[in-house]
C-alpha cells in the first residue's frame, strides 16, 4: 500500500501565493504532495497462547524442582 498526503489549504502571514504548487489538485510532481510506502502485516492470536503455555510449563517445572530439592536435602 502507498499512503499519499497533500496539503489542501495554505496560508501565510504576508498573504503571498504559493508559486510552485496548487493546494488540493492531486497533481504529482508538486512539492505539496508526498507518498509513503506502507507494509501491512496480518497478526493472529497464536503467539499469546504459546506464551501462556510456556509460562505455565516453566512454573510447573520450577515448582517440581523446588519440591524435589526439599526431599533430597
Amino acid at each position: 500500500k502507498v499512503n499519499v498526503a497533500e496539503i489542501s489549504e495554505d496560508e501565510n502571514p504576508s498573504g503571498s501565493p504559493d508559486i510552485d504548487s496548487t493546494p488540493n489538485n492531486k497533481k504529482d510532481g508538486e512539492d505539496d504532495i508526498d507518498d509513503a510506502p506502507v507494509i501491512l502485516t496480518v497478526v493472529t492470536g497464536k503467539v499469546a497462547s504459546y506464551i501462556a503455555i510456556i509460562a505455565g510449563m516453566v512454573i510447573i517445572i520450577g515448582a517440581g524442582a523446588i519440591t524435589i530439592k526439599k526431599y533430597v536435602i
